[in-house]
């Protein structure tokens, strides 16, 4: 053997060692009630799976989706584990968007204005058409997109095109309900003197948590040169921190039609998931026009009912509901529970967001790949995935780079539920054992004292 292929080959045993489980209990399919075909498009070091409502369905909450495997074309589990997660990485932010006027402040307009977000999140302002008037507002909103960062608003040249003068100040929220300041009066300027000019168009604010929605608010007594009607430009910039570019996207499902029964503070609506996902949003829709509730949703899988979220429903008009949706901390849940203080004509529609768990398997071994899902028995090992994948990782790779997926396929039978159970206890052969020498022991002293007893007799008739 030369030299040369020495480094390489301890190259190769370092992989396979660094591949190695730390902890690992044999399995093989036959320990798994089902098998997922996984399709692998092109080649690949390293795929990444995201897990399906059916997989959920056949592995426990209790077993932590540790019974879930990898297996090669041989039938041999390959290292499989979930997706480590990405350090936050912050990305420059910049968006063109304008400022809203928001209606007058005037107590005799006010009552029918109403301002709320679409499905999608953006601002909607309803008002009646008398109060399209043109006016000059004293506040505006504007709409990032997202929850960002921002270090500064710059008002564009074309919404200050003449002198002005006056001072803004801003505030920023999540909810269009709570407002935190994040600049206090700002003064712009517009100053045009024959060919001389002078601007000052920035606005910079303090940087805290991160916000989708930001509010202008005039000094009052100060007038800006935009009435009702207009949109003025404006350039925002900041950044945003993507926590875990690798987490899958969030996924909708339209809970099945819920189970309602009368309690003594309310009425309860029990709905049942096709399996225990891990929720992490709702969206509750009332049904019907006109009509609104104070509710609370409920994880109603254990024995006691777990507070998820609390708030007011409302519907106006016939129109569905553009509610921005309830979060809370993820958590799997099948049974959920919503319950309303007061009765209600129809049980409520009720939207859940949930986000699959990524895993990430090698491609050790020869494809076709599979994917084996549920045991009462079989768990997997602990594999180091992170230094495979930083090895795997191009050095130039962006804030977005991912592994490839690979697809999931529909389930068929491996050992089938009867994987699920618990074995039956073997027989146990040591207490039939000591009860056949218990009994041979007793039958032994009876069979003593009955040959004791006769020899008595014997003796006592010989004298």
């Amino acid at each position: 053997m030369s030299r040369s292929s020495r480094p390489s080959k301890r190259r190769g045993c370092w992989l396979l060692a660094l591949c190695f489980p730390l902890a690992i209990q044999a399995a093989i399919p036959d320990d798994f009630a089902y098998r997922f075909a996984l399709t692998t498009d092109g080649s690949s070091a390293a795929w990444r799976v995201e897990l399906s409502p059916a997989i959920y369905a056949v592995s426990p909450p209790a077993h932590r989706l540790r019974d879930i495997i990898v297996v090669n074309a041989q039938g041999r589990q390959v290292p499989f584990g979930p997706l480590p997660p990405t350090a936050p990485r912050a990305q420059a932010f910049m968006l063109k968007t304008v400022l809203l006027p928001l209606p007058s402040n005037d107590p005799g307009h006010n009552d029918s204005v109403r301002i709320q977000r679409n499905s999608d999140g953006a601002i909607v302002i309803e008002q009646p058409s008398t109060s399209a008037i043109a006016a000059r507002p004293g506040q505006w909103l504007l709409d990032a997109g997202r929850p960002v960062n921002l270090a500064r608003i710059e008002i564009t040249a074309a919404a200050l095109a003449g002198d002005a003068r006056f001072h803004l100040s801003v505030q920023a929220s999540n909810d269009l309900q709570h407002w935190d300041t994040r600049s206090d009066e700002n003064e712009i300027v517009s100053v045009r003197r024959g060919t001389e000019a002078f601007a000052q168009r920035s606005i910079t604010l303090d940087i805290d948590t991160p916000a989708r929605y930001y509010r202008l608010s005039l000094r009052d007594g100060d007038h800006a040169p935009w009435d009702s009607t207009q949109t003025p430009d404006v350039e925002l910039h900041g950044n945003t921190v993507d926590t875990n570019a690798s987490e899958a996207a969030r996924q909708w499902l339209d809970a099945p039609t819920p189970v309602a029964s009368t309690a003594t503070d309310g009425t309860d609506y029990d709905y049942t998931l096709p399996a225990s996902l891990p929720l992490e949003a709702a969206r509750i829709t009332l049904v019907g026009s006109n009509t609104l509730a104070s509710y609370r949703l409920l994880d109603h899988d254990g024995p006691g009912d777990r507070l998820l979220a609390a708030g007011t429903a409302v519907q106006i008009g016939t129109d569905a509901d553009a509610s921005a949706p309830i979060t809370f901390a993820p958590v799997r849940i099948q049974h959920l529970r919503l319950h309303t203080d007061t009765p209600l004509a129809q049980p409520p529609t009720l939207h859940v967001a949930w986000r699959p768990d990524v895993f990430v398997f090698l491609a050790e071994g020869g494809g076709p790949y599979s994917l084996l899902a549920g045991s009462h028995a079989a768990r997997r090992g602990d594999y180091p995935l992170q230094a495979a994948l930083d090895r795997i990782r191009p050095t130039d790779a962006g804030p977005a780079w991912q592994l490839p997926q690979a697809r999931l396929g529909p389930p068929t039978t491996a050992a089938g539920p009867a994987a699920l159970l618990a074995p039956k206890p073997p027989f146990d052969w040591t207490r039939l054992l000591l009860w056949l020498v218990l009994t041979g022991g007793a039958l032994a002293v009876v069979a003593m004292a009955w040959s004791l007893l006769r020899q008595s007799r014997r003796d006592g008739e010989k004298h």
